[in-house]
């Protein structure tokens, strides 16, 4: 009985293996496979020829190299973009994105919509309206297009509790338990999975991203507030209470201002959006030209919120040595801010340079691409 399970799991593991390189490398060949995973011939073909038969996978072509075995040529293979199309909510303190994606992480035919985030209408009236939208966009599926569906997926600030689908504390939104998954499913009839928004994102980076070229990462979002999550051997790192790397929230300030999370002095008290509008009105959008043309006191106040922000990188680069950091979030948005925080990252250490961190791949999917790797990690591939 043992064996029979270890058997499956192996095999497991072995498919997983399988889209998960060709997610980064493909199309591939099943020889190119077989040489990168060191699995036999045999059970690469076994097993893609399962994935094809189920449509995960499909034949796009052929390489213009051999295998040389009679000059037979290569057979590419490829992930399927519709083996699963997703229903990404992405929940954010400023707007709420909802967008209909497959398996490739592209929106199909357009279908997106954003929406702000009503803080004020209570949970349940506001994820009602976030279910409606869900709806309207399926309905205005055509029927074939509607199969592909495979559920709702949903990222929120905060301590989530992904198991029971509860958001336990979505910082900066709701203060209490809200169990998001319930109340999404019994309103759409359809499956919904639920993490924190900068989690899903991390997973993005890698399923999409920096992620498919280096194994550990330091992802910071930058915007409204401060987020950040740790990749390890490709995969997020979930502590105590499936709370991550909280740059945000690391304590800079003795008898500081009271944050979102409850305590007082995190950084993100000193960094938010709403904290820097303080100083200067801006659009999130608009920071770097601001932060260029600002003089005097404006410049001076900013200049020391980049440098404590850099000071906070590198302290905790310098625990968790990451392969890369990767900035992503509308604050970020511009490269002269980038350019900023590196140089005074360089400061305090030369090797927190620009080839150590780099400017997410993923900005002009961001605000839906991270509730979409949620999905294909727990379900695709696995």
């Amino acid at each position: 009985m043992n064996s029979g399970i270890n058997m499956e799991r192996v095999k497991k593991e072995n498919r997983s293996l399988i889209l998960k390189y060709i997610n980064d490398k493909g199309p591939v060949s099943r020889v190119d496979i077989a040489e990168a995973t060191g699995l036999t011939a045999a059970s690469v073909t076994q097993i893609t020829t399962a994935l094809i038969k189920e449509k995960t996978l499909f034949e796009v072509g052929v390489s213009s190299e051999s295998t040389g075995t009679a000059g037979r040529k290569k057979i590419l293979l490829d992930l399927n973009p519709d083996a699963a199309w997703i229903i990404s909510v992405n929940i954010e303190s400023q707007t709420t994105t909802v967008a209909i994606c497959n398996s490739k992480g592209d929106i199909v035919g357009g279908r997106i919509r954003q929406i702000p985030t009503d803080k004020k209408a209570g949970y349940k009236k506001f994820l009602f309206l976030v279910a409606d939208i869900c709806i309207n966009l399926a309905t205005d599926l055509k029927p074939k297009q509607r199969k592909h569906l495979t559920c709702i997926s949903v990222g929120v600030p905060g301590i989530v509790d992904k198991e029971n689908g509860i958001s336990v504390h979505a910082y900066g939104i709701w203060k209490e338990p809200v169990e998001v998954v319930k109340i999404l499913s019994e309103r759409t009839s359809l499956p919904v999975i639920l993490d924190n928004n900068v989690n899903a994102f991390s997973t993005a980076e890698i399923l999409f991203g920096t992620g498919r070229s280096f194994d550990s990462l330091l992802v910071i979002k930058w915007g409204p507030g401060v987020g950040s999550t740790i990749v390890v051997n490709k995969k997020v790192y979930e502590g105590r209470h499936g709370k991550t790397a909280e740059l945000g929230h690391f304590i800079v300030e003795k008898g500081g201002k009271k944050c979102s999370c409850g305590r007082r002095g995190c950084l993100e008290t000193l960094l938010s959006y709403k904290e820097l509008q303080k100083t200067a009105h801006f659009l999130p959008e608009e920071f770097g030209k601001v932060y260029e043309t600002s003089k005097g006191a404006v410049k001076k106040s900013f200049d020391n919120a980049i440098d404590l922000f850099a000071r906070s990188i590198v302290n905790t680069g310098t625990i968790i040595a990451p392969n890369r950091i990767v900035l992503s979030g509308s604050l970020f948005g511009s490269q002269i801010v980038r350019n900023k925080l590196i140089e005074c990252c360089k400061e305090y250490d030369p090797a927190y340079n620009e080839n150590r961190i780099c400017y997410t791949a993923l900005s002009d999917k961001e605000s839906y691409i991270g509730p979409v790797a949620v999905y294909l990690e727990r379900f695709l591939y696995t």
